[in-house]
C-alpha cells in the first residue's frame, strides 16, 4: 500500500516557510512592522468606525479619520509627558547625588572598582566602566531610533487610514476571491481576528490603565517621587506579558532603594505594594473579565516574547501575544494546521471546542449574506 506523504511535505515546506519569513522579518522591520501594527490598531478601531457609521450615520471615511487623529492626539500627550518626566528628572538631580555616591562607593568597594573620594558621582563613573565611550554610542543610537520611530509611526497612521477604509468592502472582495464553500471559513476567520484582537487589547489597556492608576497611589502614599513616570512606566509595561511586570516592579524598588537609602520601610513597602497591585489585576481580576482564557499556552507566550523581541524589539514584545492569538485562528480555521493550533492552544480540549465553534461560525455567516464584515 502507498503510503501518502503529502502531509508530511506540507508540514516540511511550512517549516521552511516560518524560517523565510522570520528572516524576511527581522531584515524588512522598518516595512513589516508598520504594517503589523496597523493591522491590530485597524482592528481595535474597525468595530467603533462601523458603530460610528451605523448608528450615528457618519461617513465611513471621516470616522477613520477621527480614529487616526485621536490616535495621534494620544501619542502627542504621551510624548510631552515622557519629555516632560525626564527634564523633572534631569533638573532634580542635584538632589540624587550623594544618594548615588554613596551607592556607587559601596559597589566599588564590593567588586574592588577604583573609587575617587576628592570627586562626585559622575567623575567617578567617567573616569571608570568606559561611560565615555557608551554615552557617544546611546546618543547617536538615540537620535536614530528617534528618526526611524517617527518615521514608522507616520508609516503605521497612513497604513491604519487605508486598510480601515479597505476592510469596509472586504466582503465582496472575498465573495470573488473564493469559492462559494471557503467564503464561509474565511469571513468567520477575519471576523473572529476581529473580535478577539479588539477584545484582548481593550482589556489590556484597561487592566493596564487601572495599574498605573494604582500605582500612582502607591507612589503618593510612600511619597515616592516621579509618581507620574512611574505609573506611566507600569502602565506601559503592563501590555509585555510577566516580564514587563517584573522590570517595572524592579525599576521602582531601585528608585526606592535610591531615594529611601538607609531606611528599609518605604523600599519594602513600594516592593510589596506594586508585587500585590501586577498580581491581583493580572492573575485574578484579568482572567475575570476575560471571562475565559485567550487559549494560547504559556510556554508559547514566552518562546513568542523571545521571537517577536529578537525581531522587532520592544513594540515585538507588546504586540506578541496578539500576534500568536492570530496564527492560532488562522491554523484553527486551516485543516492541515489544526495540529499546529492545537500545539500553540493552552488545553487541547479548549482548542477543540473553538474548532467546532469555527464551524458553526461559517454555516451561520454563509446563510446571513452581510455586505460588511
Amino acid at each position: 500500500m502507498k503510503k501518502d506523504y503529502s502531509r508530511q511535505i506540507f508540514y516540511l515546506l511550512l517549516l521552511f516557510a516560518i524560517v523565510l519569513l522570520g528572516v524576511l522579518g527581522k531584515i524588512l522591520s522598518s516595512v513589516v512592522l508598520p504594517v503589523m501594527v496597523s493591522f491590530l490598531f485597524s482592528f481595535v478601531f474597525y468595530p467603533i468606525v462601523k458603530k460610528l457609521n451605523q448608528k450615528f450615520h457618519v461617513p465611513w471615511v471621516l470616522g477613520t479619520i477621527l480614529m487616526v487623529l485621536l490616535l495621534l492626539v494620544v501619542f502627542t500627550l504621551i510624548s510631552t509627558f515622557v519629555a516632560t518626566s525626564i527634564t523633572a528628572f534631569l533638573s532634580q538631580y542635584s538632589k540624587y547625588e550623594n544618594k548615588f555616591l554613596s551607592i556607587y562607593k559601596l559597589f566599588a568597594d564590593t567588586f574592588n572598582v577604583q573609587f575617587y573620594d576628592d570627586k562626585n558621582f559622575v567623575e567617578n563613573i567617567w573616569s571608570q566602566l568606559k561611560i565615555r565611550e557608551m554615552l557617544q554610542e546611546l546618543a547617536l543610537s538615540l537620535s536614530g531610533n528617534i528618526f526611524n520611530f517617527a518615521r514608522a509611526f507616520g508609516m503605521t497612521l497612513l497604513f491604519t487610514v487605508f486598510l480601515l477604509i479597505e476592510l469596509k468592502s472586504a466582503r465582496g472582495k472575498i465573495d470573488v476571491m473564493f469559492q462559494e464553500k471557503r467564503q464561509g471559513r474565511v469571513m468567520a476567520m477575519i471576523k473572529k481576528t476581529i473580535a478577539d484582537t479588539a477584545r484582548f487589547l481593550s482589556i489590556k489597556f484597561v487592566i493596564s490603565f487601572a495599574t498605573g492608576v494604582l500605582v500612582y497611589f502607591m507612589c503618593l502614599a510612600v511619597r515616592l517621587d516621579f509618581a507620574p513616570m512611574w505609573a506611566f512606566l507600569a502602565f506601559v509595561l503592563n501590555f509585555i506579558p510577566t516580564f514587563g511586570s517584573i522590570f517595572s516592579v524592579l525599576m521602582m524598588t531601585l528608585f526606592a532603594l535610591l531615594q529611601f537609602y538607609p531606611s528599609p520601610v518605604r523600599i519594602i513597602l513600594v516592593l510589596v505594594i506594586t508585587l500585590l497591585i501586577n498580581f491581583v489585576l493580572g492573575n485574578i481580576v484579568e482572567p475575570r473579565v476575560e471571562g475565559k482564557n485567550l487559549g494560547v499556552s504559556p510556554f508559547i507566550i514566552l518562546v513568542g516574547l523571545t521571537f517577536w523581541g529578537w525581531m522587532w524589539g520592544f513594540i515585538g514584545m507588546i504586540i506578541c501575544v496578539p500576534l500568536m492569538v492570530i496564527i492560532k485562528i488562522a491554523c484553527e480555521n486551516v485543516e492541515f494546521l489544526h495540529p499546529v493550533a492545537i500545539l500553540i492552544g493552552n488545553r487541547p480540549e479548549d482548542t477543540l471546542q473553538e474548532l467546532q465553534s469555527d464551524e458553526e461560525d461559517e454555516e451561520t455567516d454563509k446563510t446571513e449574506g452581510e455586505s460588511e464584515i
